[in-house]
């Protein structure tokens, strides 16, 4: 369709994307056809998000027809994801999956508002592929990067008491900078900036024990020929459809050392990197051949 484009997707962690509530649509007339976003704490303006993690288990909820829906666990925590009829390569694509798998998954977020007034928030998956454990590791690196870049731009924010006007959201643009959107998330959420601080380290801290335990049996084991991952979404496959925030072109970010971790199942990370400051990349997850 000429003139379209799609939203790009962000990189964000799942515990930042869980304590996320404040959504807006884009455009003067506000009307139901206009993008929906999320900004999240750390002043990120999500319409849609990617996200790499461990499928760490799927049902069919559905009744006539079917629904998937999936638990995505990364470094920080575990959101779901849905697929159904109106996403059926991602369904289809799910419903062949067996957990534990590492899967990256691009998708809308949906906010939904419980009767006591707790927002639930889950990924309304319009893609899903198999990945490999290099890319899941790659992933919470560019995450990483991402989310302390935002810190940053926020911590050169004054904190300001929250407005009737900011809380109704209706004068939101999509085409705030970065730093109005931290402005605005500053405001909103009183940003506790080391707590997602700490929250980077250890997601990073949980990466570091996971490259040492794979440097650990590359290291025993007889040399081999490299396989391809089974996904096929390396590099190759990252030029098409779904438009992904690009990787940070900074200096490696070395993970925290000498912090304890905890030997959960839960430890995820990871995504391959691109060199690049552009803001868009193209990220393919198609049909598996």
């Amino acid at each position: 369709m000429a003139g379209f484009s799609r939203e790009v997707a962000r990189r964000i962690f799942t515990e930042e994307l869980k304590s996320s509530n404040y959504s807006f649509r884009d455009g003067e007339d506000q009307h139901q056809y206009a993008p929906q976003y999320l900004l999240t704490p750390t002043g990120a303006k999500c319409n849609r998000v990617f996200m790499v993690g461990i499928l760490t288990e799927k049902d069919d909820i559905g009744g006539d027809t079917e629904y998937w829906r999936g638990r995505v666990v990364d470094p920080t925590g575990s959101i779901l994801i849905y697929a159904g009829q109106y996403q059926p390569e991602a369904a289809q694509i799910l419903a062949n999956m067996e957990a534990p798998a590492y899967v990256a998954v691009v998708g809308k977020p949906n906010l939904y508002q419980t009767e006591d007034g707790n927002i639930i928030i889950s990924l309304r998956a319009e893609a899903i592929q198999r990945v490999d454990e290099e890319t899941r590791n790659q992933w919470i690196i560019d995450t990483a990067r991402r989310t302390l870049e935002r810190l940053q731009v926020l911590s050169s924010t004054s904190p300001a008491t929250i407005s009737d006007d900011f809380a109704t959201a209706d004068k939101v643009s999509a085409a705030a900078t970065p730093a109005q959107d931290a402005q605005r998330a500053r405001e909103h959420y009183q940003t506790d900036i080391d707590h997602y601080r700490q929250m980077v380290i250890r997601a990073l801290t949980s990466l570091e024990g996971d490259l040492a335990e794979g440097r650990s049996k590359a290291k025993d084991a007889p040399a081999t020929p490299t396989a391809k991952p089974e996904s096929g979404i390396g590099e190759s496959r990252i030029e098409s459809e779904a438009g992904i925030e690009e990787p940070p072109a900074a200096e490696k970010v070395t993970p925290a050392a000498k912090r304890p971790r905890s030997k959960k199942i839960e430890s995820l990370d990871a995504w391959p990197e691109q060199d690049s400051d552009e803001e868009v990349e193209t990220f393919h997850i198609g049909k598996k051949s």
